[in-house]
Formats: C-alpha cells, sequence, structure tokens
C-alpha cells in the first residue's frame, strides 16, 4: 500500500507546480517562486481536509498530536496526526517524514510540521495512476514540498483525543456507495471507535507485496479493517459482531480502519445486522442482510473460468431462490475446490452487497469472501423455471425477482454473436414478437457457428448486469432443437 502510495504521491508532484531549484529563495518573505504550489500557511487540519483547499497548496501544522506511527510489518514510515480537540476531519497521514525523525517520536507527542504540501489523489483532477474513483474517493496526505524537505519537530506531550465513534450499521443503512464513501471520508486520518460493526469475510492478503502488514477482512458499511500498523488478531473470524474497533481511519483504494494492537479489536457486541439464513431473505429484504449463512442449497452454475458460482435454494430453480457468489478478481481468486461441481450441495457463509457497477444503475445482489462447504452424495440435477418470456423478464418489477434464476427460454433466435469490441456480447430475439434482448459470456460464449441459429429452447441464467444496466441472460451452453422464430 505505502509503495503505490509514494507511487501516488510522485504522479500528484507531477500534477501540480513545484518548487524550483536549491538556488530559489524558498522561505523569504519577499519573494514566492511563480513555479510553487500556492502557500496556505498555518492552517489547521480540517482546512488541509476541506475539498475548497487544492491539492498541493503548501502548508505548516502547529501543535498537533501524533495518534500512530506505523512501524510494523515490512513498509513502514507513515504518520498520523490529530487536532487535540479530535472530530471528524481532524486528522491526517503525514507522508515521506524523514526516518531519523520517525525514530526520535512517540504516540501522544506534540509536534510542528513545516515545509509541507497537501496532496490528494485517486480522483479525477489527480488520478492515482491510472486509478480514478467516480464515486467521489479520494486520499489526502500531508507530504513535504520535495524530497526530504518535509520538518518535523517535537514541541511537547498531551492526551490523546478522544475516539470518534463511527456507527458502521447505520452507514451500511445509507442509500448508495458514494454516500457511504463520503460519511468515511470524515474520518480519514481520525482517531476512531467503530461500533455495530459485523465481520463480513475471512482474513486475508491484499496487494502485490504480501507480507505482516498486508492483511485485512471487511467489515459493514463498505469498509475493511487492515493490518497496517498492527497484526490482526486470531479471534478475527467471519461472522463476528464488534463491540468496538479503535483505529485510524484511512483510505486507499477502500475505506480502511487501522487498529493500533490486537486490543483494539473487542468483540461481544449484539446491535450488528442480522445474518441471513435463506437465499429468499437475502433477495427479499427491505434492507439487504450484510452477511449470509446458506444451509444445503445447491450449485446452479459455474462461471467459464472456473471461478465464480451460483446458487438456487433447491434442486427446483424457483423466483427469488438463485444468487450469485462473487469470489474476486479472476487474476487473483484460484479455481474452485474439484468437488464444486453442479448439483453439488453446498453450505455457504459469505458477505452480501448489491452491486451497482459505480455507476448509479440498479444493482445484482451477490454474495462475496464466501467459505464454500461441499456435502456428501452425488450431485443432483437443477430443474430450470419456465414459462418465462423475455418480455417479463426485461422488466424490473417481474424481472428481478428470477435474477441468478436457472431459467429455459423457447424460439430464441441468435442474430448477431459477440465480439471482443463489444465485450462478447451477443443479440437474441424470442418468438413470437422478436422481443430483443442480451446475452453475455460469464458461462458460455457464442461463437460464429451459432449465428442465425433458431433454438427450440436454451437454458440459462437471468442476471442483470451493472456494468450495462440491463437484465441479460447467461446461456450454460447453444441451444438445442430447431425453434419457430418467425412472427
Amino acid at each position: 500500500m505505502k509503495n503505490l502510495a509514494y507511487v501516488a504521491c510522485a504522479l500528484s508532484l507531477a500534477l501540480v507546480a513545484c518548487r524550483g531549484g536549491e538556488g530559489d529563495d524558498v522561505g523569504g518573505d519577499d519573494m514566492q517562486n511563480p513555479d510553487s504550489p500556492p502557500i496556505g500557511g498555518d492552517v489547521t487540519i480540517q482546512e488541509i481536509q476541506n475539498d475548497a483547499m487544492p491539492s498541493g497548496t503548501q502548508v505548516e501544522l502547529r501543535g498537533v498530536v501524533v495518534t500512530a506511527i506505523d512501524a510494523y510489518g515490512n513498509r513502514t514510515g507513515d504518520l498520523f496526526v490529530s487536532e487535540p480537540e479530535g472530530g471528524p476531519n481532524s486528522g491526517v497521514k503525514v507522508f515521506g517524514a524523514p526516518l531519523e525523525t520517525l525514530a526520535t517520536l512517540q504516540v501522544g507527542d506534540v509536534v510542528d510540521i513545516t515545509s509541507a504540501i497537501k496532496h490528494e489523489a485517486c480522483n479525477e483532477a489527480a488520478p492515482c495512476g491510472t486509478v480514478v474513483f467516480d464515486d467521489g474517493a479520494s486520499i489526502t496526505e500531508v507530504m513535504g514540498v520535495s524530497a526530504g524537505s518535509l520538518v518535523i519537530t517535537k514541541t511537547g506531550t498531551a492526551p490523546l483525543p478522544t475516539p470518534v465513534t463511527v456507527d458502521a450499521k447505520a452507514i451500511a443503512a445509507l442509500a448508495t456507495k458514494a454516500e457511504r464513501v463520503a460519511e468515511w471520508e470524515k474520518y480519514e486520518g481520525v482517531l476512531i471507535k467503530v461500533i455495530n460493526a459485523r465481520q463480513l469475510s475471512v482474513t486475508s492478503p491484499f496487494g502485490s507485496n504480501p507480507g505482516p502488514d498486508s492483511n485485512e477482512f471487511r467489515i459493514s458499511g463498505v469498509a475493511r479493517v487492515q493490518s497496517v500498523l498492527a497484526e490482526l488478531p486470531n479471534t478475527a473470524t467471519v461472522g463476528t459482531c464488534y463491540e468496538s474497533i479503535t483505529g485510524v481511519g484511512d483510505f486507499f483504494f477502500n475505506n480502511l480502519v487501522l487498529p493500533r494492537s490486537a486490543a483494539d479489536l473487542v468483540g461481544g457486541g449484539t446491535a450488528c445486522n442480522p445474518m441471513a439464513s435463506s437465499i429468499q431473505e437475502l433477495q427479499t429484504a427491505s434492507t439487504p442482510p450484510e452477511l449470509v449463512n446458506l444451509t444445503d442449497v445447491y450449485v446452479s452454475a459455474i462461471s467459464f473460468n472456473k471461478k465464480n458460482l451460483w446458487l438456487s435454494t433447491s434442486a427446483t430453480a424457483a423466483a427469488n431462490n438463485g444468487v450469485y457468489v462473487y469470489r474476486g478478481p479472476s487474476s487473483s481468486t484460484d479455481v474452485l475446490p474439484a468437488n464444486v461441481v453442479v448439483g453439488a450441495k453446498v453450505s455457504v457463509l459469505g458477505g452480501a452487497e448489491e452491486f451497482d457497477g459505480n455507476d448509479g444503475g440498479d444493482t445484482v445482489t451477490q454474495l462475496t469472501s464466501p467459505a464454500i462447504t461441499v456435502a456428501a452424495g452425488s450431485p443432483a440435477t437443477i430443474t430450470p423455471v419456465t414459462n418465462q418470456t423475455v418480455s417479463t423478464l426485461l422488466a424490473s418489477g417481474t424481472g428481478e425477482p428470477y435474477e441468478s434464476v436457472l431459467v429455459t427460454l423457447t424460439n430464441v433466435k441468435v442474430n448477431t454473436v459477440g465480439t471482443s469490441t463489444n465485450n462478447y456480447l451477443t443479440d437474441l430475439a424470442q418468438y413470437p414478437g422478436a422481443t430483443a434482448f442480451k446475452a453475455d459470456d460469464d458461462i458460455y460464449r457464442f461463437v460464429t457457428g451459432d449465428a442465425n441459429a433458431c433454438y427450440a429452447s436454451i437454458t440459462g441464467l437471468w442476471t442483470y448486469n451493472a456494468f450495462e444496466d440491463q437484465y441479460m441472460f447467461l446461456p450454460l451452453a447453444a441451444g438445442t432443437g430447431t425453434g419457430n422464430c418467425s412472427n
């Protein structure tokens, strides 16, 4: 994480005007290098966290309290400071502090920070490499005007500010991801005490350089608890409702909570959102559960790359009884165990979310970070829903109950086979009426030989494509029989 942050910082410095060479007057009152960043002077952390201050503004902080020092793991050196009174927007990460200075500091020290600028990246104005967060998320840090310029001076000691209470359950109840991100943004760099947070995934590595400081688990409210400052305890298990998780708020590709020791995680909470115990409960709840514990459900389909799957409540498909299981990015996710096959009876514990593709459209319900246990016995045959028409399934009110449900469609013509230029979306039509719809290639990809075929029937999963913002079909294979594709 910190190596990537360094790249982001270097990029940001390239995006804003920088100070001149050593011969320029960088500290006098009479002249300012016209190429230097705008000067904010002696400011508060709240002013730095305010979007009204541009990235690259020169800043000085006086009398701020050190709340955390990253001395754990393979990558160290980050420092978090806060205004003494605490509260939302009162903290900030300090990046690139001299190592010899960090060695002399302790939590609770009061410091002045000079020869610094505000640095913000991962938004439209200052992208973090090729990454831009379209939900408004960004990273705010304080760093040196130039490499090695940051000056941190200890002036005393003080009590740590009281951690701000953050209700993860309340954040999870917000309507959109952008709203949840905006709420977490208030606590970036701030010492916080998160309550009503349920652990939604196992502890697992993140990033490309795994190490003791590169482990995390997901919690309520679209946030993650990471081992950046301290090891996560073995008691951190899926389903735990935490009385509290204390640590520093942060952001890097996700909203983060960084505990300072194992003692910062206190289990035994009782007010977290309840877990769902059935697919139907998950699909029909007015407030979708964050965690689902399913027993003796069936695998109805497996993706072409053998990494993701769909579940059905029973071997007979039915409305509101199917769900998609997303196990992670293809590049970093292992294939499913050999005994996870279509028809297998399984138990699944995993987080639940309404994925919207980050563009504000409708959503698809999915389980994430699942733990899958396969029951003994021979695989069953999954019987699909029949007698559904595409015109009905395309309508939100009548199509949504069949999201991730296995269905058989009749008299379907393949009009245009998809290609790489349109992400292999194939144009289909159902007769009579020639109702147009699309098929995606998550399980089966239509080939050139399928073009203009008219099938008597074709079986697959109905789904909502959150990137294309429309209902689609995921065929298990090419259709069978010769249909009647005329009006």
